[in-house]
Protein backbone atom coordinates (compact mmCIF):
# COMPACT_ATOMS: atom_id res chain seq x y z
CA UNK A 1 0.00 0.00 0.00
CA UNK A 2 1.60 3.47 -0.71
CA UNK A 3 1.46 6.27 0.96
CA UNK A 4 -1.72 8.12 -0.70
CA UNK A 5 -3.56 5.09 -0.16
CA UNK A 6 -2.61 4.44 3.81
CA UNK A 7 -3.40 8.04 4.54
CA UNK A 8 -7.18 7.61 2.57
CA UNK A 9 -7.37 4.57 4.54
CA UNK A 10 -6.70 6.29 7.88
CA UNK A 11 -9.35 8.68 6.71
CA UNK A 12 -11.55 6.29 6.11
CA UNK A 13 -10.45 3.99 9.34
CA UNK A 14 -11.43 7.11 11.44
CA UNK A 15 -14.96 7.68 10.09
CA UNK A 16 -14.30 11.21 8.39
CA UNK A 17 -15.21 12.62 5.28
CA UNK A 18 -12.59 14.75 2.71
CA UNK A 19 -15.19 17.52 3.73
CA UNK A 20 -15.11 16.68 7.92
CA UNK A 21 -11.15 16.88 7.13
CA UNK A 22 -11.11 20.20 5.75
CA UNK A 23 -13.53 21.77 8.22
CA UNK A 24 -11.13 19.90 11.10
CA UNK A 25 -8.34 22.11 9.01
CA UNK A 26 -10.72 25.69 9.05
CA UNK A 27 -11.24 25.22 12.98
CA UNK A 28 -7.29 25.24 13.34
CA UNK A 29 -6.80 28.07 11.28
CA UNK A 30 -5.87 26.27 7.92
CA UNK A 31 -7.34 26.61 4.76
CA UNK A 32 -7.29 22.99 2.99
CA UNK A 33 -9.95 22.09 0.65
CA UNK A 34 -11.37 18.99 0.24
CA UNK A 35 -10.25 18.69 -3.28
CA UNK A 36 -6.91 19.56 -1.82
CA UNK A 37 -7.27 16.19 0.67
CA UNK A 38 -8.27 14.40 -2.42
CA UNK A 39 -5.25 15.09 -4.67
CA UNK A 40 -2.81 13.46 -1.55
CA UNK A 41 -5.06 10.55 -1.56
CA UNK A 42 -4.43 9.97 -5.14
CA UNK A 43 -0.96 10.58 -4.84
CA UNK A 44 -1.06 13.98 -7.12
CA UNK A 45 0.35 15.86 -4.36
CA UNK A 46 1.61 15.36 -0.95
CA UNK A 47 0.73 17.13 2.26
CA UNK A 48 3.57 19.22 3.83
CA UNK A 49 4.56 18.74 7.58
CA UNK A 50 2.13 21.07 8.75
CA UNK A 51 -0.66 19.27 7.06
CA UNK A 52 0.57 15.80 7.72
CA UNK A 53 0.80 16.37 11.51
CA UNK A 54 -2.86 17.58 11.49
CA UNK A 55 -3.44 14.52 9.63
CA UNK A 56 -1.94 12.00 12.13
CA UNK A 57 -3.86 14.34 15.00
CA UNK A 58 -7.62 13.88 13.41
CA UNK A 59 -6.75 10.20 12.16
CA UNK A 60 -5.46 9.13 15.13
CA UNK A 61 -2.97 8.04 13.41
CA UNK A 62 0.59 5.84 14.15
CA UNK A 63 2.87 8.26 12.55
CA UNK A 64 5.48 5.88 11.49
CA UNK A 65 3.16 3.77 9.80
CA UNK A 66 1.23 6.21 7.72
CA UNK A 67 5.19 7.26 6.49
CA UNK A 68 6.50 3.80 6.06
CA UNK A 69 3.34 0.97 5.98
CA UNK A 70 5.20 -0.72 8.83
CA UNK A 71 4.27 -1.38 12.73
CA UNK A 72 6.57 -2.45 15.56
CA UNK A 73 9.92 -1.97 13.60
CA UNK A 74 13.42 -0.14 14.12
CA UNK A 75 14.24 2.87 12.43
CA UNK A 76 16.59 1.25 9.91
CA UNK A 77 14.02 -1.49 9.08
CA UNK A 78 11.42 0.78 8.63
CA UNK A 79 13.77 2.60 6.01
CA UNK A 80 14.49 -1.15 4.53
CA UNK A 81 13.15 -1.69 1.39
CA UNK A 82 12.79 1.98 0.54
CA UNK A 83 14.12 3.14 -2.99
CA UNK A 84 16.48 6.43 -2.66
CA UNK A 85 13.31 8.83 -3.22
CA UNK A 86 11.26 7.29 -0.60
CA UNK A 87 14.17 7.08 2.12
CA UNK A 88 14.67 10.57 1.42
CA UNK A 89 11.20 10.87 2.00
CA UNK A 90 10.76 9.28 4.97
CA UNK A 91 13.56 10.72 6.46
CA UNK A 92 12.38 14.12 5.76
CA UNK A 93 9.34 13.72 7.37
CA UNK A 94 10.88 12.63 10.72
CA UNK A 95 13.38 15.20 11.01
CA UNK A 96 10.84 17.75 10.78
CA UNK A 97 8.92 15.82 13.07
CA UNK A 98 11.57 15.38 15.56
CA UNK A 99 12.06 19.18 15.39
CA UNK A 100 8.25 19.84 16.48
CA UNK A 101 7.87 19.72 20.62
CA UNK A 102 4.33 17.95 19.69
CA UNK A 103 6.06 15.06 18.37
CA UNK A 104 9.16 14.70 20.58
CA UNK A 105 10.10 13.84 24.40
CA UNK A 106 12.20 15.89 26.22
CA UNK A 107 15.41 14.77 28.53
CA UNK A 108 16.85 17.44 30.86
CA UNK A 109 17.91 14.73 33.65
CA UNK A 110 19.94 17.14 36.27
CA UNK A 111 19.77 19.89 34.41
CA UNK A 112 17.66 23.14 35.43
CA UNK A 113 14.72 24.14 32.78
CA UNK A 114 15.39 27.62 31.66
CA UNK A 115 12.73 29.34 29.41
CA UNK A 116 12.14 32.83 27.64
CA UNK A 117 9.28 34.82 29.35
CA UNK A 118 8.37 37.64 27.37
CA UNK A 119 8.70 40.82 29.09
CA UNK A 120 5.92 42.02 26.98
CA UNK A 121 2.89 40.40 27.64
CA UNK A 122 0.92 39.15 25.39
CA UNK A 123 -2.92 39.85 25.10
CA UNK A 124 -5.89 38.43 26.86
CA UNK A 125 -7.91 41.55 25.82
CA UNK A 126 -7.29 43.61 22.81
CA UNK A 127 -4.30 42.16 21.12
CA UNK A 128 -0.43 43.17 21.50
CA UNK A 129 2.62 41.74 19.97
CA UNK A 130 4.90 38.93 21.35
CA UNK A 131 8.29 40.83 21.24
CA UNK A 132 11.48 38.32 20.39
CA UNK A 133 13.60 40.97 21.79
CA UNK A 134 12.37 41.63 24.72
CA UNK A 135 12.87 38.94 27.19
CA UNK A 136 13.77 36.90 30.73
CA UNK A 137 15.48 34.05 31.42
CA UNK A 138 13.53 31.94 33.93
CA UNK A 139 14.11 28.48 35.63
CA UNK A 140 13.19 25.60 37.38
CA UNK A 141 12.04 27.37 40.73
CA UNK A 142 9.20 28.35 38.77
CA UNK A 143 8.12 24.84 38.87
CA UNK A 144 8.44 24.73 34.60
CA UNK A 145 5.97 22.37 33.21
CA UNK A 146 7.19 19.51 31.20
CA UNK A 147 7.20 20.50 27.46
CA UNK A 148 7.66 24.25 27.58
CA UNK A 149 8.82 25.72 25.08
CA UNK A 150 9.09 29.39 26.61
CA UNK A 151 6.59 31.39 28.74
CA UNK A 152 4.25 34.85 28.67
CA UNK A 153 2.67 37.15 30.39
CA UNK A 154 -1.18 37.95 30.25
CA UNK A 155 -2.16 41.21 29.91
CA UNK A 156 -6.22 41.98 30.35
CA UNK A 157 -9.02 40.36 32.15
CA UNK A 158 -10.54 38.29 29.14
CA UNK A 159 -9.59 34.78 29.77
CA UNK A 160 -10.51 35.58 33.82
CA UNK A 161 -11.44 33.47 35.96
CA UNK A 162 -8.97 31.14 34.69
CA UNK A 163 -6.05 33.57 33.72
CA UNK A 164 -5.57 37.16 35.55
CA UNK A 165 -3.67 40.30 34.12
CA UNK A 166 0.33 39.76 34.66
CA UNK A 167 -0.05 35.56 35.53
CA UNK A 168 2.47 33.98 33.54
CA UNK A 169 1.41 31.11 30.98
CA UNK A 170 3.81 28.12 29.80
CA UNK A 171 3.39 27.51 26.40
CA UNK A 172 4.66 24.60 24.38
CA UNK A 173 5.22 25.54 20.71
CA UNK A 174 3.25 23.78 18.37
CA UNK A 175 1.62 24.87 15.28
CA UNK A 176 -2.26 23.82 15.50
CA UNK A 177 -4.62 23.04 18.27
CA UNK A 178 -7.63 20.92 19.15
CA UNK A 179 -10.97 22.76 19.15
CA UNK A 180 -11.64 23.98 22.85
CA UNK A 181 -8.05 23.64 23.69
CA UNK A 182 -6.56 27.63 24.67
CA UNK A 183 -3.26 28.83 23.13
CA UNK A 184 -1.49 31.40 21.63
CA UNK A 185 -2.48 33.15 18.49
CA UNK A 186 -1.30 34.94 16.00
CA UNK A 187 -4.20 37.14 14.04
CA UNK A 188 -3.47 40.01 11.77
CA UNK A 189 0.14 40.77 13.29
CA UNK A 190 -1.11 40.87 17.01
CA UNK A 191 -1.14 37.96 19.48
CA UNK A 192 -3.86 37.06 22.06
CA UNK A 193 -4.15 34.37 24.20
CA UNK A 194 -8.07 32.49 23.76
CA UNK A 195 -9.81 29.11 23.12
CA UNK A 196 -10.44 27.63 19.94
CA UNK A 197 -13.87 26.89 19.54
CA UNK A 198 -15.58 26.33 16.11
CA UNK A 199 -13.75 29.05 13.75
CA UNK A 200 -13.49 31.70 16.57
CA UNK A 201 -10.90 32.96 19.09
CA UNK A 202 -13.50 32.72 22.44
CA UNK A 203 -12.49 34.37 25.81
CA UNK A 204 -13.35 33.09 29.22
CA UNK A 205 -14.66 36.36 30.25
CA UNK A 206 -18.33 36.23 29.04
CA UNK A 207 -18.25 40.27 28.61
CA UNK A 208 -15.84 40.15 25.43
CA UNK A 209 -17.40 39.14 22.10
CA UNK A 210 -15.62 35.80 20.26
CA UNK A 211 -13.42 37.22 17.55
CA UNK A 212 -14.97 35.01 14.26
CA UNK A 213 -12.04 33.87 12.19
CA UNK A 214 -12.97 35.56 8.20
CA UNK A 215 -10.78 33.82 5.44
CA UNK A 216 -9.28 36.91 4.98
CA UNK A 217 -7.49 36.57 8.32
CA UNK A 218 -4.12 35.88 8.48
CA UNK A 219 -4.01 33.62 11.48
CA UNK A 220 -1.40 31.18 12.86
CA UNK A 221 -0.73 28.94 16.18
CA UNK A 222 2.07 29.48 18.28
CA UNK A 223 2.29 27.15 21.08
CA UNK A 224 -0.55 25.75 23.46
CA UNK A 225 -0.89 27.07 26.88
CA UNK A 226 0.13 24.09 29.19
CA UNK A 227 0.43 25.54 32.72
CA UNK A 228 0.47 27.98 35.16
CA UNK A 229 2.72 30.25 37.61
Amino acid sequence: MEFFERIKQARTDANLTQTDVSEYFSKLGFSVKPYAISSWETGKHKPDLEQFAVLCKAYHADVMYLLTGKKGHTHESLLYGLNEKGRSHAINYLNLLKSDPVFTKEDHAGEAKKIRLYDIPVSAGTGMYLDSDNYEIITGEHLIPDGTSYAVRVSGDSMEPSFHDGQILFIREQKTLDDGEIGIFGLNGEAYVKKLSRGALVSLNAKYEPIRLLESDDVCVFGKVIGTN
